[in-house]
């Protein structure tokens, strides 16, 4: 006779379910920040620049979970940040018509960058590894080229909306309505055929889904995704930074990989991602209010991207995946 426990776990939706231990750890994590730090919830002044800090790396697993979830990668995923911020820094005006010019143009950029990266892996088919680490290089040159150093000009009134006081914290009512685009995006025939490419892409062509097309479109999603995540840091920053960037690029695939996406491709959860992210950076913040040395926390977040995958492709072998 079933538990109760396990009666209760079955009675949850099965796309709740499989977050559950997602569910679990973000919860844990999150009292545990909170317990370090009680001014999360009696503050309002430390919530939203908390926010921010949060902000960034959960857009950016959201735009590497893009393309994993065709069974790909994305190792452009920093310098391409660190473009963004630059674009903005140099687009941007003042006033409503300047600032929209701004978010407006970066935007483009990002889709832009991951429209090119993903028609030379498609159409070149090359491997995605190989185009994405090229072309982190031509856009840090690209970056530099537009902002050799940090700064720029990003206007006073946007960054006062990013770091004012309002009813929801910037950081995040940007990721929730990225979340509600992502929602609306998969209902779509091309949202629905990233899970079919990376599930199975001759079952997906068999039925009539243009995969060279959805492939280059979860490079195009991915590229907006990190635009995004960059008018975030310029408006919690005040300026562009052709740098910045660095640091995200495996913290993303931690972040998804905790997150529940999976490197085969088909499986996998943008808010699962999120959710991996706010863990990822929990994690670094206990780690800094413990007082531990920063050699040693970039140890253990080693150590939990080995865990993470290590556990990801246990479960991908036990499923009768090739080791090969």
């Amino acid at each position: 006779m079933k538990t109760q426990a396990i009666q209760l776990v079955e009675n949850i939706p099965s796309q709740h379910r499989k977050l559950l231990s997602v569910y679990i750890t973000f919860a844990v994590f999150f009292i545990a920040n909170v317990i370090m730090d009680p001014t999360i919830l009696t503050s309002y002044s430390r919530l939203w620049p908390l926010s921010l800090q949060f902000a960034p790396l959960m857009l950016c697993a959201m735009s590497q979970s893009s393309v994993m979830l065709i069974g790909g990668i994305n190792l452009a995923i920093g310098t391409s940040l660190s473009l963004m911020t630059a674009v903005a820094a140099v687009t941007m005006g003042e006033g409503p018509l300047g600032i929209s010019r701004g978010i407006l143009l970066t935007l483009v950029c990002g889709m832009a960058v991951g429209l090119v990266m993903g028609t030379v892996v498609v159409l070149g088919r090359l491997p995605d590894i190989i185009v994405t680490l090229s072309f982190s290089y031509i856009w840090k040159g690209i970056a530099l080229w537009l902002l050799p150093v940090p700064g720029g000009h990003i206007a006073p009134a946007y960054t006062a909306f990013m770091n004012g006081k309002s009813i929801v914290p910037s950081g995040i009512l940007i990721v929730v309505i990225s979340l509600i685009i992502w929602k609306l995006f998969k209902k779509t025939k091309t949202g629905l055929g990233l899970y079919a490419v990376g599930g199975n892409a001759k079952s997906a062509f068999e039925s009539g889904i243009n995969v060279k097309k959805t492939r280059i479109i979860s490079y195009v999603v991915s590229g907006f995704f990190l635009a995004v995540a960059g008018l975030i840091l310029v408006g919690q920053t005040g300026s562009g930074d052709p740098n910045i960037g660095i640091s995200y690029q495996m913290n993303c695939i931690a972040a998804a990989v905790l997150g529940g996406v999976s490197f085969s491709g088909g499986v996998g959860q943008m808010k699962g991602a999120v959710l991996g992210a706010f863990i990822f950076t929990s994690l670094v913040n206990i780690l800094f209010f413990s007082g531990i040395s920063p050699f040693y926390q970039y140890i253990v977040q080693g150590l939990i991207l080995i865990v993470a995958i290590g556990l990801k492709a246990v479960s991908y072998y036990r499923k009768g995946g090739d080791r090969a």
